[in-house]
């Protein structure tokens, strides 16, 4: 009776984790981390937007000592490097030339499409007309003709397509447009958009 006594009136202690256990434990929290920080990293090279690189070729009409009013005429080339995952496309994008505060060519970029992990250039006409420039700019233009230092500035208006929140997830995002500038110099090879700060607005 004794015997049974001791039996039912104490506890066996609770089995301590086995080292086998703990092993487990510790590889299915690294598993599981790993899975987390693999698909935020391939979420995020599937929504990596495509960088832009602009030059200018067959750029004439540049003759300020002539007159004051110049007849620009240039073609621009956008090279666009895809580094996600998937294919993407971009449709409704605008570029305008300025040098100084003076339009010198627009244009209507063609629609077009990128492969996954891959680049293509766009060949974008540019429309120009006469520009009248005032006799500040005229100097300008003359002295930077002759030092090699004539650049130009680039502006891309981009359309942030509907449904496309994470792109305008900024409290100063007001529209569903995104401005990216440039500065090009005629003959210069490909530069890239960010030489120039982006802003949305």
């Amino acid at each position: 009776g004794a015997v049974m006594a001791t039996a039912a009136g104490s506890e066996e202690p609770e089995p301590k984790p086995t080292l086998r256990a703990a092993i487990l434990a510790i590889i299915l929290t690294l598993c599981v981390g790993g899975l987390i920080l693999g698909l935020q990293k391939w979420d995020s090279s599937i929504h990596l937007d495509p960088s832009y690189s602009v030059r200018l070729t067959e750029v004439h009409g540049l003759d300020p000592a002539r007159s004051p009013v110049i007849r620009p005429d240039f073609n621009l080339e956008l090279r666009v490097d895809n580094k996600g995952v998937d294919r993407t496309c971009k449709e409704e994008i605008t570029v305008t030339v300025f040098y100084g505060d003076m339009v010198v060519g627009w244009a209507d970029v063609p629609d077009f499409c990128v492969g996954k992990q891959s680049s293509t250039d766009v060949n974008v006409k540019l429309s120009h007309t006469d520009v009248l420039l005032t006799d500040t700019l005229r100097r300008r233009l003359a002295s930077e003709l002759r030092s090699g230092e004539l650049e130009f500035v680039v502006e891309m208006r981009m359309v942030i397509p509907v449904g496309s929140d994470r792109e305008c997830a900024d409290d100063y995002c007001t529209s569903r447009q995104s401005f990216l500038h440039c500065r090009a110099k005629p003959g210069q090879d490909y530069v890239h958009r960010d030489l120039l700060p982006t802003r949305r607005v």
